[in-house]
């Protein structure tokens, strides 16, 4: 960890202004007291009746500091960060200067990506039917490196799933620690229906170029999925570009590249065969994708399902680049199970790993 002075970086949070950095570390925990700073608004920890409980000090462009009818004072920008995700104060002090991209050796400093003023323009909104390179770039910065020490939902969900040390680069997959989740009601209204740590996946467009992440919402401690309408949900495409030929690139390509439809079954894939595998996330996606220049051979790492779906997609995706490289598909060969509606190679990799650790 870098050595910062406490001093230094609170000047610097004071000249940025710490409803700045707040709004970049936590605006959608942040999104109703920054609206109101000195007004009362739910907590953004244990909820509670909206107007009663938590709000940010008056002077919060200087302090950074807030206070809970429940959960106690915070002073300042770094205690209340500490707070809501359970950072050390080191690892605070770490994630505030790498926003305002403090240098040790220098005092200059700038936010990352630049936020708007927060009065009146900060609310917490469902997610649009086109995304933004903001929204994108926020929630992505907002998560945790898988090796984190924070990261131990991420880390026990991987794990569970038999792919503990799995292979994948450092700008592939993040930790949220508390990403909002929106469901919408019977009347098709977006309701904010909590909070949950979540698996970031980063989407990149054939170019290469973030266009999209894609959310796997899990358990407060990793041990499985939440229990929400749809734990995986993946975020719109930047406006104005498509999503077809897109993948998240868990690892670098090489001349033989697999690709997969879900990302824990690209996971699998890689260990079977120890070579790097992309994820599609979808079916359709996965008929549409593109590959990179320079690679020669495509494996299909194809999910066996019910509807046959899988193998349709795959069977187009081959047929379609057949005459430019060399394409194999790998389809499991066993049955699916009488209790589930398809087979993956993440099932027979988790299966695999179980009867191991018997």
């Amino acid at each position: 960890m870098r050595r910062l002075e406490v001093a230094r970086v609170r000047a610097a949070c004071q000249q940025a202004s710490w409803c700045n950095v707040l709004n970049h570390l936590a605006g959608d925990l942040l999104a109703a007291a920054l609206d109101r700073p000195g007004r009362h608004v739910a907590c953004p920890i244990h909820g509670g009746v909206h107007g009663d409980g938590f709000r940010l000090f008056a002077d919060v462009e200087t302090t950074g500091g807030g206070i809970c009818a429940t959960c106690g004072a915070f002073p300042d920008g770094f205690a209340l960060l500490q707070w809501l995700f359970g950072w050390s104060f080191p690892q605070t002090l770490e994630r505030v200067a790498e926003v305002l991209r403090l240098d040790p050796d220098q005092g200059a400093c700038a936010l990352a990506w630049a936020t708007p003023a927060i009065s009146g323009q900060h609310r917490v909104t469902p997610p649009r039917r086109q995304g933004s390179s903001a929204t994108l770039k926020r929630l992505w910065s907002q998560a945790l490196a898988a090796d984190h020490p924070d990261a131990g939902a991420l880390q026990r969900y991987l794990a569970g799933r038999g792919l503990e040390g799995a292979d994948f680069g450092p700008d592939a997959l993040r930790l949220h620690p508390a990403l909002p989740y929106w469901h919408r009601d019977a009347q098709r209204r977006p309701v904010l229906r909590g909070h949950f740590p979540a698996m970031l996946a980063l989407v990149r467009a054939p170019s290469g170029a973030p266009i999209s992440l894609h959310r796997t919402y899990l358990q407060t401690h990793g041990q499985g999925k939440a229990p929400v309408a749809a734990p995986r949900k993946l975020l719109p495409a930047i406006a104005g570009r498509s999503l077809r030929g897109s993948a998240v690139r868990l690892m670098p390509a090489g001349e033989s590249l697999g690709i997969a439809e879900g990302l824990e079954t690209a996971l699998a894939a890689s260990a079977l065969s120890a070579m790097p595998v992309w994820a599609c996330l979808s079916a359709t996606l996965l008929a549409r994708f593109v590959p990179p220049k320079g690679v020669r051979h495509l494996t299909l790492w194809v999910d066996k399902d019910r509807s046959g779906a899988g193998e349709r997609a795959a069977a187009a995706l081959r047929d379609r680049l057949t005459p430019q490289l060399a394409v194999t598909l790998r389809i499991p060969a066993d049955p699916i199970p009488a209790d589930m509606t398809s087979l993956d190679w993440a099932d027979l990799w988790q299966s695999r790993a179980a009867g191991c650790a018997a």
